[in-house]
């Protein structure tokens, strides 16, 4: 009991930032200007920060590709040399 306690505290405090990006768009009527455009900030940045989120996430990847594949090549150039 006590874990998933846990585990609900952690992610209610994950997401308060997350929520608090948002601007309130609740005050205005549906369908007009402001409320459009508020929503669509809202939706930009979402949008903008996944797009940043997952552009870190796959720099990160390359550069582990790019190391484990350096140790391969290396690897194999030191058994060439060994052999001759």
């Amino acid at each position: 009991m006590k874990k998933i306690l846990i585990i609900i505290t952690v992610y209610l405090i994950n997401t308060m930032p997350v929520l608090a990006e948002k601007n309130d768009c609740s005050e205005m009527k549906k369908l007009s200007k402001e409320y459009l455009t508020c929503t669509a900030k809202n939706i930009k940045a979402a949008a903008n920060k996944k797009n940043k989120q997952i552009k870190e996430g796959s720099a990160k990847k390359t550069e582990q590709i790019a190391e484990s594949t350096k140790k391969i090549i290396n690897n194999v150039k030191n058994k060439i040399k060994k052999k001759e």
